[in-house]
C-alpha cells in the first residue's frame, strides 16, 4: 500500500503517485473545486500549481484532462461517450472526440512479448515478422507476418505493461467514484460507482484476446451463408491473452475516391444496413464499433470486419422489442414506441407515461417533416435517448452500444450514398423481419424445444380443463362455492364450456401442425423445392390461415 499524504482521505490505493499525478492534472484544467470537495489535496506534489484554462469550456478541459491522463482515461472517456441518456450533448461531443493517440512500442519488444506467450522463438511459427508495426493504438500494435506455409497474417500484439497500468488506474477510478458518491450528492444521478464497474468489466474483456478471437468467429459462423461479409480467419495455434494471429485481409477503407462507381456506392451502402439489421434483429450479436477503419471493402465487393474487441448482444425479450420500435417508427405510433421504450428501460414512478408519449410524438413529427431533407436517423435516435433521459427512463448499456453503432453504420452509408435514406432501408428489410417472425429458422433445435413447449403447455391445459370445470360444477351443485350465480347464468354454462373446450381443441390443432411442420423442415423430408421441404411450407400456410381466421373470428365474436 502507498504512503499516505497527512491531508488524505483514508482509503487503500497502492500507487499515491499516480493518484498525485491525477489530482495535479484536475486542479491545471479547472477542477479544483472538486479536489476540495473530495479532500484530495494531500496527494498534490509539491509547487503544483493550477493555472486557469484559456476560454475553454467544461466539456473542452474534461477531454483535455482524459487525454492527458493516458489510455485507462481515454477508454472511460470513450465508453462515457455512449451514455447519450446522462450527460448533456457538448460533453458527448467532446468525449467522442478522444483517440487512441500514443507512439509505437518498439518491434523488439513485439517480438519478445510474441515469444513469451507462444513459448518459442519467433522463427518457430514465422517465416517473416515485421518488427515496424502497421498500426499502434493504446492497448495494442499490430504487426504484419507471413506463415511458414506462406499465408499472409497480422499478429495483433498487446502493449507490454498496459495491463498492470489499467489495474492501477482502476483501483483509483473505484476510490474516486466512492468519494464523489459520498461526497458530491449532485453526482449520484449519473451512478459512478456503476460506471466504473461496467468499464471495468468492458475494459477487462478487451485485455484478452482470446475472447475478441471467440467473438470474430462466432462473427464468421453467423454469416456463413452471406456471401457479401469477409471475416478474417483466426489462427488459433499462433494466439493466446496477450497475442492475436488473424489472416491478412486486403481490403480497403471507404471514402471519397474508392469505390469510384457510384452504383457501386449505393450497393454498399445498402448492403452494410441490410446487414447491420441482421446482427440486430436475427442474430442478437453485433459489432459494437463498425466505424470506416473496421469495415472494409475488399477487391471482390465483399464488406470485411475487422476487430470484434467490443461486440454487443441482445436479450431475445430486446431483440423483439425493438423491432417493434422500428414498425412503431414506420407507422409513426408513439403511443406504441412509449410503451416499447417503458419496456426496454428503466422508469421510476415519477414518470409520467402520458406526457412522454406526447413529446415522443412531437419528435416523430419534427423528424418525418424533416426527413425530407436529408435529416439524420442517428441524430433522431440521440433524441429519443435524451428525451428518455428527461423523463427519467435509462436504457441498458447494451441498447446504448446499439445506437452507437447505428451512428456509425449510417454515417458511413451516407459517406457512401449521400442520399441514402434509413427509412426506405427500414421499410425493405420490414418483409424480411415479418417473414422470419411468423416462419424463423426452424432447423434449430431452440425453434423446435419452443414449439414443443407451446404444445406441451396447451395440452396440460386443454387436458385439465375437464378437471377443473366438473370440480368447479360440483361445488355450485352442492352450494360450496363463494360465488353467487344467478340461474340465468347457469343456463348458458354449458355453451360457454363447450366454446372454450373448442378454442383450445382448435389452438391444439393448429400446435400440431406448426410442429410437424417444423419437424418436416428439420429433416427435410417429402417433396421440394428449390431445397424447401413443400409439406413443411405447406402446413406452415395452413396453420398461418387457420390462425388468422380464428382471430378474425374471436374478434367478431366481440369476447377476445
Amino acid at each position: 500500500m502507498g504512503r499516505r499524504h497527512p491531508a488524505a482521505p483514508h482509503f487503500p490505493v497502492r500507487d499515491a503517485g499516480r493518484l498525485g499525478a491525477i489530482v495535479r492534472v484536475a486542479l491545471q484544467k479547472g477542477w479544483g473545486h472538486y479536489v476540495e470537495r473530495l479532500r484530495l489535496k494531500g496527494y498534490l506534489p509539491q509547487g503544483t500549481t493550477a493555472p486557469a484554462p484559456p476560454g475553454l469550456s467544461d466539456a473542452q478541459r474534461l477531454r483535455a484532462a482524459f487525454e492527458e491522463l493516458g489510455p485507462t482515461f481515454v477508454k472511460f472517456g470513450q465508453m462515457l461517450s455512449v451514455r447519450q441518456d446522462l450527460f448533456p450533448p457538448d460533453i458527448i461531443q467532446e468525449l467522442q472526440k478522444l483517440q487512441d493517440a500514443v507512439p509505437p512500442f518498439q518491434g523488439e519488444q513485439a517480438r519478445r512479448i510474441v515469444e513469451e506467450e507462444l513459448g518459442q522463438p519467433i522463427s518457430g511459427f514465422f517465416a517473416t515478422f515485421e518488427e515496424t508495426p502497421l498500426a499502434a493504438a493504446s492497448v495494442a500494435q499490430v504487426h504484419r507476418a507471413v506463415l511458414p506455409d506462406g499465408t499472409p497474417v497480422i499478429a495483433k500484439v498487446q502493449r507490454p505493461g498496459i495491463e498492470q497500468v489499467i489495474q492501477a488506474d482502476l483501483e483509483i477510478l473505484f476510490c474516486l467514484a466512492r468519494l464523489l458518491h459520498d461526497h458530491v450528492p449532485e453526482s449520484r444521478r449519473y451512478d459512478p460507482l456503476g460506471l466504473v464497474e461496467e468499464f471495468a468489466e468492458t475494459i477487462t474483456r478487451e485485455l484478452d484476446f482470446r475472447l475478441e478471437g471467440r467473438s470474430a468467429d462466432r462473427f464468421r459462423e453467423n454469416f456463413r451463408d452471406e456471401a457479401a461479409v469477409y471475416v478474417p480467419l483466426i489462427f488459433w495455434e499462433f494466439s493466446s491473452k496477450r497475442v492475436l494471429t488473424m489472416e491478412h485481409s486486403h481490403g480497403h477503407r471507404v471514402d471519397t475516391e474508392h469505390p469510384a462507381d457510384p452504383a457501386e456506392r449505393r450497393r454498399l451502402a445498402q448492403t452494410l444496413l441490410r446487414l447491420f439489421f441482421i446482427q440486430v434483429f436475427e442474430h442478437g450479436f453485433f459489432h459494437g464499433d463498425p466505424h470506416p477503419g473496421n469495415v472494409f471493402v475488399t477487391d471482390d465487393g465483399r464488406l470485411c470486419f475487422h476487430d470484434f474487441g467490443i461486440v454487443g448482444r441482445l436479450h431475445p425479450r430486446d431483440r423483439e422489442n425493438l423491432k417493434q420500435l422500428f414498425l412503431a417508427l414506420i407507422v409513426r405510433d408513439a403511443a406504441w414506441m412509449a410503451d416499447l421504450y417503458f419496456e426496454m428501460g428503466v422508469a421510476t414512478e415519477d414518470t409520467d407515461r402520458d406526457a412522454f408519449a406526447r413529446d415522443l410524438d412531437a419528435s416523430l413529427e419534427g423528424y418525418y417533416a424533416a426527413s425530407a431533407h436529408g435529416y439524420s436517423f442517428a441524430e433522431t435516435l440521440r433524441q429519443f435517448i435524451r428525451l428518455g433521459s428527461r423523463h427519467q427512463i435509462r436504457v441498458t448499456r447494451e441498447l446504448l452500444l446499439l445506437a452507437k453503432a447505428f451512428v456509425a453504420v449510417e454515417s458511413q452509408a451516407r459517406s457512401l450514398d449521400p442520399n441514402f435514406d434509413m427509412i426506405s432501408a427500414l421499410q425493405a428489410y420490414i418483409p424480411r423481419m415479418i417473414g422470419r417472425q411468423l416462419v424463423p429458422d426452424l432447423s434449430r433445435a431452440e425453434a423446435l424445444a419452443g414449439s414443443y413447449r407451446v404444445a406441451a403447455v396447451l395440452r396440460a391445459a386443454a387436458l385439465g380443463l375437464p378437471d377443473i370445470l366438473s370440480k368447479a360444477l360440483r361445488q355450485l351443485q352442492k352450494g360450496e362455492a363463494s360465488l353467487r350465480v344467478r340461474h340465468e347464468q347457469l343456463e348458458g354454462l354449458e355453451q360457454h364450456i363447450d366454446r372454450a373446450s373448442n378454442r383450445l381443441s382448435f389452438s391444439l390443432i393448429i400446435a400440431a401442425i406448426v410442429i410437424g411442420s417444423s419437424l418436416v423442415m428439420s429433416f427435410h423430408t417429402g417433396p421440394h423445392y428449390k431445397d424447401i421441404p413443400l409439406l413443411g411450407l405447406l402446413g406452415y400456410v395452413l396453420a398461418t390461415v387457420l390462425g388468422l381466421w380464428w382471430v378474425v373470428a374471436i374478434l367478431r365474436s366481440g369476447k377476445l
